[in-house]
Formats: structure tokens, sequence, C-alpha cells
């Protein structure tokens, strides 16, 4: 288990950044709007990040992801994961890992607004276009509903990885922390990876060299390249870590 601190200790200060919640992109699925935060157009190559707030029956349309992984968060509120005709509900606290090739959408269950979050890995910059929205095309999308592949598991109940290799996730790792004001830990990214801290809530402080980095809440630190970081909370904080080698 990692834990990260945000006082950031790197090789170069320029592979390190703040994307703030308020630079993000929107994006349109079916009748969700999305915000892409980390995507390749800031240059990311093995990772994404986007964030929704959806109403209920909104439906984020059922598409396939030709070579990425999918894993979805619900931070709150409670949605159904389809495929096909099949609905499974996940609420506050659970993630779904959707395997390479496997079709599935979401519809937002419940009275209230749901906010989600999901990376893919690699990228799948298809996604953006539009051209995988099922709604609007009227095609179904092609792909395979495998009983058993898509994963559910519950990413609140631990302070530490929730998706990595013995979940089938071969091209990321996800964690949840849980960081008490003034709480620290140290990462370490490889040369060719990419690694991102988003804060749900709380904030961070992040120092690399002799420079400063601030994270308050839905901001999120990205990182490309070698780096040695050491993070630290400057509140409570609830962070969800991907790392992606």
């Amino acid at each position: 288990m990692r834990f990260l601190l945000f006082t950031v200790i790197c090789v170069s200060a320029q592979n390190i950044r703040v994307v703030k919640f308020s630079e993000s992109d929107p994006f349109r699925m079916g009748e969700v709007t999305s915000r892409r935060i980390i995507h390749p157009g800031l240059g990311a190559k093995k990772t994404t990040l986007n964030l929704s707030v959806s109403k209920p029956g909104n439906e984020f349309a059922q598409h396939v992801h030709d070579y990425s992984d999918d894993t979805i968060l619900v931070l709150d509120g409670e949605v159904n994961l389809r495929q096909g005709d099949s609905l499974r509900l996940f609420k506050t606290g659970d993630c779904a890992f959707v395997p390479t090739g496997q079709i599935h959408g979401t519809i937002t269950a419940g009275t209230g607004e749901t906010t989600m979050i999901s990376f893919q890995n690699p990228p799948d910059l298809i996604l953006y276009s539009g051209a995988r929205d099922s709604k609007k095309t009227g095609i179904a999308p092609k792909g395979d509903i495998t009983p058993g592949a898509v994963k559910f598991v519950s990413y609140a109940s631990k302070n530490g990885e929730f998706t990595n290799k013995a979940l089938g996730a071969m091209r990321a790792t996800g964690s949840h922390l849980k960081l008490n004001n003034g709480q620290k830990f140290k990462t370490a990214v490889k040369a060719e990876g990419e690694q991102l801290l988003f804060v749900w809530k709380g904030a961070l402080k992040v120092k690399s060299g002799g420079k400063e980095y601030i994270a308050g809440e839905r901001d999120t630190v990205f990182i490309q390249g070698a780096a040695e970081l050491e993070v630290r909370s400057t509140a409570a904080s609830e962070i969800i870590q991907v790392q992606a080698p």
C-alpha cells in the first residue's frame, strides 16, 4: 500500500501540474454531460480522468472501448450499470471495472443527482468525439456482454488499492486514500509512467524542488515521467490515485 502526501520532490518540475476542475472541457454521451479533466489534449498517454453529474433517469449511452479498460466510481448517489437489457445497481463508494471490449453504459437511479468519475487506460480519443454515443447514432455498440467480466468492488471500504492486476486491471492501479490533516506519504512514477491524484475532499500541498503546488477539492495533480513524490494533506482529505506505469 502506498500513501501519498503532497510535498513533491521530483526530477523535473515540468512533469507535474495541477489541473483545476474549472479548466475541464465538457463532452456529452446520451443524456449525460461529463467533464474531461485528464485527457490526451494535456499530453496524457496512459490514463484519463472524467467527471459527470447526472439526474435521475439520465443515461450515459452504452458503448465499447476497443483498446481501453474503463473504471467507474460513484462518488455520490447511485446508478445502474447497463449491459444490453441487464441492469446492476451500484452506489456511493462502489466501483465498476469494465474490461476492454465489454458493452456498458449507466442509468442514474435514486431520487437525486449522482456524481461519478471514470478513468480509461489507455485513453480512448473516440469517446470524446461522440462517435461512441449509441443514442446519437442509433446504432447498437459492437462488443461483448460476458457474465462476470465486469467486476464490482467497494472502493470506499479500502484505504489503498481497489483495482489492480489481481482484479484484471493490467494497465493501471486505482487507490482510495483517506488522509488526516497533515498526513504525508510517498509515491514514485517511472520514466514512461503517469499518475494522477484527484482530490474529492480536502486539499493537498505538493513541493517540487523550490516550487510548491496546491490542489483543492476537485483539483487533480497530474504527473508524467520519472518522479519521486512526497505528498501532504492540508485538511482531512479523500483522494483517488491512479497509477499507470
